[in-house]
């Protein structure tokens, strides 16, 4: 058996004098999708921040040899694009981890633009390549920097909640090309997710936060639907 991507043992986090949760353990298989659920304020993002090292814990610990490799993206809740460039600009900042900054100063290569388009194409953007990323709605902008984190090609992709603000097709849609490409690739997605249907459709297993009690928290494996 594969080792796991990434082993979470005993973590804990507490904000503001309130733990959000405690003593928490998982590991994350390769070729696996996990999806993080709970209520609002439960934790999920901060979880998710946690795992990505852009927080540290209070207790316990997040290993994983991705993070010497730089194989982890995260995407985020506001979503960090860049209003001033074009959607094709920002779906290239993806690919900014595999070449250097004098390499991309006169403009990336033609496989990473190449890359780009079809990702852009896939998600319904082609047509607004030369757009500036300001001028997208909502839910274009999350299909873009979904697009942004495939073109970093990680083999560990964290996402919270990425299809909020979709329309149901194209947050199924979303949600099977994001868990097709983690898989396809070996690698593994972990998603906050506040549809439980959603949760039964994609999920491999789920991690389920709870508001009442920081240590009672559970680990499921999902059964397909037979």
């Amino acid at each position: 058996m594969s080792p796991s991507l990434l082993e979470v043992k005993d973590l804990g986090l507490s904000l503001s004098d309130r733990w959000l949760f405690r003593r928490v353990h998982f590991s994350v298989p390769p070729s696996s999708f996990v999806a993080i659920t709970g209520p609002s304020g439960v934790g999920k993002t901060s979880l998710l921040r946690l795992l990505a090292q852009e927080l540290n814990p209070c207790e316990g610990t997040v290993q994983s040899s991705l993070f010497v490799e730089k194989s982890i993206c995260l995407i985020f809740q506001d979503l960090q694009l860049a209003n001033g460039a074009s959607t094709l600009t920002n779906a290239l900042g993806g690919s900014l981890r595999r070449y250097s900054s004098l390499t991309t100063f006169w403009g990336f290569p033609k496989i990473e633009k190449q890359k780009a388009h079809d990702w852009l194409k896939e998600f319904g953007l082609e047509k607004k390549s030369k757009q500036w990323a300001s001028t997208l709605s909502r839910g274009e902008r999350q299909r873009l920097a979904i697009c942004r984190s495939l073109l970093a090609e990680p083999k560990l992709l964290l996402a919270d909640e990425p299809v909020a603000s979709l329309d149901t097709s194209w947050a199924s849609r979303t949600l099977a090309l994001l868990s097709d490409r983690q898989k396809q690739n070996g690698g593994s997605i972990v998603c906050s997710l506040h549809d439980e249907e959603q949760v039964q459709k994609f999920a491999d297993y789920v991690l389920r936060l709870d508001s009442s009690d920081p240590t009672r928290w559970k680990w499921e494996k999902i059964t397909p639907a037979s």
